[in-house]
């Protein structure tokens, strides 16, 4: 009838307002325009369908699913490739990580890659509203939400904004796939689902969700993967790490030697949540990168390839450059020894030249005499070099926890052996 609107293919979906006998008019190339479906091939052979637009019919009924709620009221969002909220913009994978975090409270990888992984696959007649679609793009998968009758919303180059799987051409020929998140799946993103854990380590790491990552970043404002992993031993379990990721792999227990294959591994059969993982080769030859295991082939760590500190799945990309697995649980410090017990009440304390007492800071022979003063009511020298002409000289396989060890630097540096190869010393960088 006269007033409808009528639809024609070309390189993405045109529309005209029909008058009648075939008569339309139209927006082309040559501006507005009338044309006639009946007497032009071209127009005729395009002709999709027409649509009536009734008063009723234009109020749009609302979502009644949360992600697609969450997702249209972001429509019109600009697009930032670096950008991660509705006032910065969005890219592709951080649009669909926001709106889930924000619709389920679960936190998505930012990376479609990631999420195309993490997800279950499914093919384009089962897609529902809320799913995820992917499309090829110049520089790799590209992600958008699913809102239902075959369309989808996606941050564009142009912002965010709802695009038709069959009627806009760019991303019909791209279509890559589809995966749905189920309540099983979003569960194991989720930190809600960690937070009452039975083992401490799970439950002090997801504390730092969200924490931005800062390479070689040594404080709680923003940190990288090893800090994460030294912060959350250090305060859920007393364990004390080493800083770096290639020196934390010298200790603890092996679970996993270096070089097993993981890919055809049900990791769950080998390992148990708290345990770390170490991967070689993200950025750097060697170790250079750790995780916390929190079951089920998800981890916890502070990656640079997120930006911060949130859960992700072990996929392909983990499984390439994993190493190994280590346990620390039993690198616990003893408190049996009265001298461990009052050295490791110090750990923190500032490095001060000439100082021997907790007000004032600690230098080596300072901290050594204190601690044997405080702890075992033991009078020694001030400095270490004196310390070494006292006691009784062992071997390294005789050592026993609460003997100190005696290091050469610019001078004799001694320090309190707490076992499993550890000690407790002040140290000018770390105090």
């Amino acid at each position: 009838q006269p007033g409808d609107v009528v639809f024609f293919q070309g390189t993405y979906l045109m529309s005209g307002i029909y008058i009648d006998n075939g008569r339309f008019i139209i927006v082309t190339s040559e501006g507005i325009s009338e044309r006639n479906m009946e007497t032009s091939d071209y127009w005729s052979n395009a002709y999709v369908g027409a649509k009536r637009y009734t008063e009723e019919s234009l109020q749009p009924e609302p979502p009644d699913n949360d992600i697609v709620k969450e997702a249209k009221a972001l429509i019109g969002s600009p697009y930032n490739e670096k950008g991660e909220d509705p006032e910065d913009g969005f890219s592709t994978g951080t649009f669909v990580h926001y709106v889930y975090q924000e619709a389920t409270g679960s936190w998505l990888s930012k990376q479609p890659g990631g999420l195309y992984d993490a997800g279950e696959k499914i093919s384009q007649d089962e897609l529902q509203p809320g799913d995820v679609v992917f499309f090829e793009g110049s520089q790799g998968l590209i992600a958008g939400i699913y809102t239902g009758d075959r369309q989808f919303i996606i941050a564009s180059s142009s912002g965010v904004k709802e695009r038709h799987l069959d009627y806009h051409t760019y991303y019909d020929e791209r279509y890559a796939g589809a995966v749905r998140y189920t309540d099983e799946l979003l569960k194991k993103s989720n930190p809600a689902t960690y937070q009452d854990h039975e083992n401490p380590l799970i439950q002090e790491a997801v504390k730092y969700m969200g924490t931005p990552y800062v390479m070689t970043g040594s404080t709680l404002e923003g940190f990288d993967c090893s800090f994460f992993i030294q912060t959350v031993f250090q305060n859920a379990l007393g364990v004390y790490l080493p800083r770096i990721s290639y020196k934390q792999w010298e200790v603890g227990e092996t679970i996993l030697e270096a070089g097993t294959d993981i890919n055809s591994m049900e990791l769950d059969n080998h390992i148990k949540p708290g345990d770390v993982l170490y991967f070689s080769g993200t950025w750097q030859e060697g170790i250079s990168h750790t995780a916390i295991y929190l079951g089920d082939d998800h981890v916890i760590h502070a990656t640079g390839e997120e930006g911060e500190t949130t859960i992700s799945y072990m996929n392909g990309y983990w499984k390439e450059h994993f190493t190994g697995v280590k346990r620390f649980n039993d690198l616990t410090i003893p408190y049996d020894n009265e001298a461990i017990l009052e050295a490791s009440q110090l750990l923190g304390t500032e490095y001060e030249l000439g100082g021997a007492s907790p007000e004032e800071g600690f230098d080596t022979g300072g901290f050594v005499q204190y601690v044997y003063k405080k702890g075992l009511n033991i009078d020694l020298p001030r400095y270490g070099k004196e310390q070494w002409q006292e006691g009784t000289e062992i071997s390294r396989e005789e050592i026993e926890r609460g003997d100190l060890m005696f290091f050469e630097g610019s001078s004799l540096i001694p320090a309190v052996y707490i076992g499993n190869n550890q000690i407790i010393v002040a140290t000018q960088s770390y105090g």
